[in-house]
């Protein structure tokens, strides 16, 4: 780029002119006013007009641009795994993959990459530990309790982000005790990644084994569900043996499930069936009774718990494709603290869930409606619903349950609610089925609605609804329905609100779909809000109340090793979005020695499972004995002491780290065929990286340097006003 320079005045280029002009053209008035015929004055006006010249240049602030090119040396990464399972070693006459790794870094493949790159040597282990160098590298001892590969290349290639980075050496025995496979290994990775055999391949003596490598379900799941609990079981040389798989919940055998691994080694996902009848926390283990002789019997069981609760105000809500109304009521209830809102929309032939109740399926036909207090049926037409779970719905009102019917094009169409076994506890007769209406119409709450409690006066004055933009027509009451809502049209006044009893339960429907828009006006979203937690409040049972406060609390990890770091995590919420301040939180962690061990949380920013980051509190403790760990979370608030339900971890009594397995070859070479890079032998690894070339990369820079501050053009004006004064001086002129 060759350089340029431009100006960079705020005042207008003329208005500098012009001042300069005037200034040349005052100096030659003056001088030939004051001082005709003195011979300095032919020195001295040419100073003079250079000053004013020099000084308008600088007005006009001359900045000048030029780019300047720079060699950046590119990085070449070494990640040193420093976890136990590097020192295993298949026999004592074979060395350590700890030693092997160690040999590699002071091989001479290090100095010829230097040459070329800067080279950053990190230790690793269950966190990515600082930059060291060879020497230092060399001198540390695998004590990891951990070895987590896909996080520690994740920050390690995120900490290079937007630098070049030539080249990583992956020195590990690719166990990662966090990931149960190895498909991690498939994503993207920015640079090229090497690695190399520590142990000769086939030098494990294979013996009878198998192991649950992992066993997953919901940890916190409402009273009622079946859950589906999963096991990942994984063997070797079994000899055909059967693996008889057992589902044992607080000791008692709940369930056994065969299972046929192959003889060269292979792994299985085993599912149980899981159900909830009652609130509590539950202890479930995976065991795999042991094969004709196997020895490593340590890693044959897996436990982890569950904490069934009871979500008192529960809410359902079913819709088809997303729309607009879908979009406001979700967001509203879920900001809605006295209800727990659980959301599926269909997505083809799925269901896809929303809402911070934890969802225990995709098939909302499988849940226990009598759990659920209100449901809110969307835009469906009957064909989308079962006719089993219509027939449901029909029982779960007469049972007690509200249902809302929040239709539109679909819902109160010819092939609607009136279409389907619905129609006997409708609150309305359809005829006719005419298309939505559409314009403003004011709304009127009845004398009804009036003394409903959806629509009573509260502090903030009398309730009052804008105008709907959308009108479903044909619709009669029915008989011993109450009319709450009107919508006035050229029609006259139409049903917009409608609520019906049906045996123990109610039944309201909505002849709108535009009441969302009263959220996109500042002026109405308050009457939004109002509407719809006071109606959804009003359909509740007023026996069922939440707290008015409450702390949420869970753990960083669901399936903890001995010496890993338990962290947990507690939110504090209020009811109806009441300010909980900053009380102070204490977590009281019960070990399972029965010790009480108090911690004060520190306030930290925490991450949902959603991955919504939100303020909240933190308590750490590293597990240094297995079994059950129980969890509560206290605060005082407004004169309340406002407790977390128990939280319960359990910490498994072993580590994989120490466990006697080769080192997986599989994944390493995934890795390496995935970026570009190379898995070698031991003995190809040095001579392959000191052959590398990395190319350096060139940078350029843009440079802008001011120049009406530059010390040349201020050295030249002090300069000129120098020479005038000193040329004055010598002849006494002033």
């Amino acid at each position: 780029m060759p350089v340029e320079i431009f100006y960079e005045h705020a005042a207008p280029l003329g208005a500098i002119i012009a001042a300069v002009a005037l200034v040349l053209a005052l100096g030659v008035f003056f001088f030939w006013r004051f001082l005709p015929g003195e011979k300095a004055a032919f020195f001295l006006w040419p100073i003079r007009a250079f000053f004013f010249l020099v000084l308008g240049w600088c007005l006009l602030i001359p900045t000048q641009k030029y780019a300047v090119t720079e060699v950046l040396r590119p990085h070449f990464l070494v990640a040193l795994d420093t976890s136990r399972s590097m020192s295993l070693t298949p026999n004592t006459n074979l060395p350590p993959r700890w030693k092997q790794a160690k040999e590699l870094l002071l091989q001479p493949w290090l100095a010829a990459v230097e040459k070329q790159c800067d080279v950053e040597i990190y230790p690793f282990a269950q966190e990515l530990g600082q930059h060291v160098t060879a020497q230092e590298a060399v001198a540390l001892a695998p004590t990891g309790t951990a070895t987590l590969v896909r996080e520690t290349l994740r920050a390690l290639t995120d900490r290079y982000r937007g630098q070049p980075v030539g080249g990583l050496l992956l020195l590990t025995d690719g166990l990662d005790t966090r990931e149960a496979r190895d498909e991690w290994t498939a994503a993207s990775w920015p640079c090229p990644i090497y690695s190399a055999r520590l142990e000769p391949a086939a030098a494990w003596k294979v013996e009878p084994d198998v192991r649950v490598d992992m066993i997953d379900t919901p940890r916190r799941v409402v009273v009622g569900w079946d859950a589906e609990l999963k096991a990942v079981v994984e063997g070797i040389s079994t000899e055909n043996q059967p693996v008889r798989v057992q589902l044992f919940e607080n000791d008692a055998l709940l369930e056994e499930i065969p299972a046929q691994l192959p003889d060269e080694g292979g792994r299985r996902e085993v599912k149980f069936t899981v159900r909830h009848p009652v609130v509590g926390n539950f202890a479930y283990e995976v065991r795999i009774p042991p094969l004709r002789g196997e020895t490593h019997t340590n890693d044959n069981l897996q436990r982890l718990t569950v904490q069934v609760i009871d979500a008192k105000n529960r809410l359902l809500y079913l819709e088809d494709v997303p729309r607009w109304e879908f979009k406001f009521l979700n967001r509203l209830l879920n900001d809605n603290q006295t209800v727990s809102a659980l959301a599926f929309i269909r997505s083809g032939k799925r269901w896809l869930t929303f809402g911070r109740e934890q969802a225990s399926t995709t098939d909302w036909t499988q849940l226990p409606l009598a759990t659920y207090k209100v449901i809110t049926l969307g835009d469906l037409e009957a064909t989308m619903l079962p006719a089993a779970q219509l027939d449901e719905l029909v029982k779960y009102v007469e049972a007690g349950g509200s249902l809302v019917l929040l239709g539109g094009a679909r819902a109160w169409g010819r092939d609607g609610f009136d279409a389907s076994p619905l129609r006997k506890i409708l609150p309305i007769s359809r005829a006719g089925h005419r298309p939505v209406m559409e314009g403003k119409f004011p709304v009127t709450v009845t004398p009804e609605g009036l003394v409903h409690p959806a629509f009573q006066r509260k502090d903030e004055g009398e309730f009052a609804m804008p105008p709907v933009l959308s009108v479903y027509p044909g619709s009669r009451p029915s008989a011993g329905a109450q009319v709450l809502v009107t919508a006035k049209t050229a029609e006259g006044p139409l049903p917009l609100v409608i609520e019906q009893r049906y045996g123990q339960g109610r039944v309201v429907a909505i002849l709108s779909d535009s009441l969302w828009r009263w959220s996109m006006d500042p002026l109405q979203s308050k009457s939004y809000t109002r509407f719809w937690n006071q109606l959804v409040q009003s359909l509740v049972p007023e026996q069922q109340v939440l707290e008015r406060f409450a702390i949420e609390l869970y753990a960083n990890t669901e399936h903890p090793y001995l010496g890993d770091r338990l962290q947990f995590s507690a939110r504090l919420t209020a009811r109806g979005g009441e300010p909980v301040g900053t009380a102070p939180v204490t977590c009281e962690i019960t070990t399972p020695a029965g010790r009480k061990l108090p911690f004060s949380m520190k306030t930290q920013t925490i991450t949902t499972g959603t991955g919504k980051q939100l303020p909240g509190f933190v308590a750490e403790l590293r597990a240094e004995e297995p079994g059950l760990y129980q969890a509560v979370a206290r605060t005082e608030l407004a004169g309340l002491t406002i407790e977390s339900p128990p939280y319960p971890v359990y910490v498994r009594p072993y580590t994989p780290e120490t466990m006697p397995r080769p080192m997986n070859v599989a994944a390493l070479q995934a890795l390496a065929r995935v970026s570009g890079g190379k898995f070698c032998e031991f003995n190809e690894l040095g001579p392959m990286l000191a052959a590398l070339h990395f190319m350096p990369t060139e940078e350029q820079r843009v440079i802008y340097r001011s120049l009406w501050n530059h010390w040349a053009f201020l050295a030249a004006l002090i300069a000129l006003l120098v020479v005038e004064w000193s040329l004055r001086r010598w002849r006494n002129l002033t």
